[in-house]
């Protein structure tokens, strides 16, 4: 899919652009973990929601816009306008991950509601048929979230909660984060050499 992408007027070299979605949930620090390791070399589009500038400010006493800038300064875009040209499909990037994952934001996602600039670009990647990875942040999922959650994968999104693989020689919270955003990779098709892989016998 990414070929056709690179032949459109959006992009005049073989630059790969991603979105990460910060929704208002809890686990900020895996969205920084995942613009720490993302690759340089690449285009990473923030969309903080307002609800995770809250959140953020809640839980750590820190500005969410100002953190993110301060661990990336190369090829990253901020935008969390309804304006932003990423709320419209014909503005082409390769894939979308939410990173927490809020349940407002995936129902809304779920039920075709577009009440930011987030859950538009939720819709987007519906729509177009782009990749999108919910990082779904709650615990016990009610069946109302398992039905939504459902609804989506039906539709080829990937429901990707952050479980750990111990198998991967988890031994500290870092290692634990690398597993979680190596995993994310993979279905982004970043390579990575993040975590150690399962080698069965």
């Amino acid at each position: 899919m990414w070929q056709q992408y690179k032949k459109s007027a959006n992009h005049c070299c073989n630059e790969r652009s991603f979105v990460l979605g910060i929704s208002g949930g809890s686990s900020l620090e895996l969205s920084f973990h995942f613009i720490k390791r993302f690759p340089k070399d690449y285009i990473l589009y923030v969309v903080p929601s307002n609800n995770a500038k809250i959140v953020c400010k809640a839980e750590k006493g820190l500005n969410l816009i100002a953190e993110i800038r301060k661990l990336r300064n190369q090829n990253l875009i901020i935008e969390n306008s309804i304006t932003s040209k990423l709320a419209s499909g014909s503005f082409v990037f390769e894939s979308c991950i939410i990173l927490p994952t809020s349940s407002h934001t995936l129902s809304c996602i779920a039920n075709g509601l577009q009440d930011n600039l987030l859950t538009r670009i939720g819709a987007i990647c519906l729509k177009e048929k782009r990749t999108l990875i919910l990082s779904i942040r709650e615990m016990p999922l009610s069946a109302v979230l398992l039905e939504n959650m459902q609804k989506l994968a039906i539709q080829g999104v990937f429901i990707a909660p952050p479980i750990a693989g111990y198998y991967s020689g988890i031994h500290n919270l870092e290692s634990l984060h690398d597993f979680f955003i190596g995993r994310y990779f993979d279905i982004l098709q970043i390579p990575h050499n993040l975590y150690r892989r399962w080698n069965g016998k």
